[in-house]
């Protein structure tokens, strides 16, 4: 079972990536060999940081990488290029003993769940829940139609849709925090309100997300009474009333203008003109100003970053927490740091009270 984010970790997912050469006949040929490099040490980090997991003695399951022969075609959409099941974070939630599973905007993503099949159905047979929104219908959408850069895609184009980034929630105890307006759509979001009938659900209102956007950067419960933040401005207000650890003065800030404008300027992810600028401009960055934080805690005192961060580290230490690294490279490109690659199935800890 699993009720916070903080109780010692038992068993998690990491997520998976293709190989080089996989993809070679999807991809421009200007691209394969730039993309290749991308797969390549997407790879090496995802494997260390499973290694890294086994030797802490936590149980790891990793998804299956299904490899497509051709793209694939849809009556409203066609998946180009099927995305590796690199991030489960965004669609897949497990509270208590209940597996969520949901759809995104994400054409390439469409059939990510087929990744993580044999794990779902393992956990069923142990007797957890397993629950699936609706496969639904979408459409192929710009580069200027990502949910980070157009914040009315769901409404403007997909309201019918039962849709919702499972990032958008954090774990309480009998309490999930979220970002109201997603990303996802109205329908979506009534979905897993019914579908999680015996959690409190508390909007994150008036905080630097805007009720919008992931959820798993800026702030961090390390226990039941302690939030690691990066400025007040990040911490829902429901949380305001605990101990708090502000780490703002020992991150790095980016802006994200620059960032946006190379991707808008190129044609796609898979582009060359794309690859050139992000392993250029952008490789080892990360994509929100808050992105450091997206972290993986083993338990109250020990927390895995995706790279160093020495003055961050050396302050955590007198407040009695162990930092380690397992470097990923491309979290930017994949739209996902440590959190994000890695879903926490089980966890020592009871349902509780953690949010008065």
């Amino acid at each position: 079972m699993i009720y916070t984010e903080f109780d010692p970790l038992q068993t998690v997912i990491v997520g998976d990536c293709y190989v080089p050469g996989d993809l070679d006949n999807f991809l421009p040929k200007d691209s394969i060999s730039s993309f290749n490099r991308i797969l390549e040490e997407t790879k090496q980090d995802l494997d260390n940081l499973a290694n890294f997991l086994k030797k802490s003695n936590i149980e790891v399951l990793r998804p299956k990488v299904i490899k497509f022969d051709h793209h694939i075609e849809m009556p409203s959409f066609d998946v180009r290029l099927p995305i590796c099941p690199i991030v489960p974070r965004d669609q897949y939630f497990v509270m208590g003993t209940d597996v969520i599973q949901t759809y995104t905007s994400y054409t390439d993503r469409y059939f990510d769940s087929l990744s993580y099949y044999d794990i779902f159905l393992s956990l069923f047979e142990q007797g957890y829940n397993w629950l699936s929104q609706p496969l639904p219908m979408i459409q192929n959408l710009g580069t200027h139609e990502h949910w980070y850069t157009n914040k009315n895609i769901y409404t403007d184009k997909l309201p019918n849709k039962l849709l919702w980034h499972t990032a958008t929630m954090y774990k309480a105890g009998d309490s999930i925090i979220y970002n109201h307006y997603g990303p996802g759509s109205n329908l979506g979001l009534a979905w897993i309100k019914k579908n999680l009938p015996n959690y409190k659900f508390i909007q994150n209102n008036n905080t630097v997300f805007e009720n919008y956007g992931h959820i798993d950067h800026g702030f961090l419960l390390i226990d039941d009474d302690t939030v690691i933040h990066a400025g007040i401005e990040w911490v829902p207000l429901c949380l305001r009333n605990k101990k708090l650890i502000d780490v703002k003065s020992y991150l790095p800030t980016i802006n994200l203008d620059n960032y946006l404008n190379d991707y808008q300027s190129a044609e796609g992810r898979y582009s060359q003109a794309w690859l050139e600028k992000y392993l250029l401009n952008w490789r080892g960055y990360a994509q929100e100003v808050c992105f450091d934080l997206n972290v993986l805690i083993l338990d109250s005192k020990n927390i895995v970053f995706g790279r160093e961060l020495p003055e961050l580290f050396q302050y955590l230490k007198t407040h009695g927490i162990e930092c380690h690294v397992v470097a990923q490279r491309h979290g930017l490109y994949w739209e996902g740091g440590i959190h994000c690659s890695t879903l926490d199935i089980k966890r020592k800890g009871i349902k509780r009270n953690i949010i008065d």
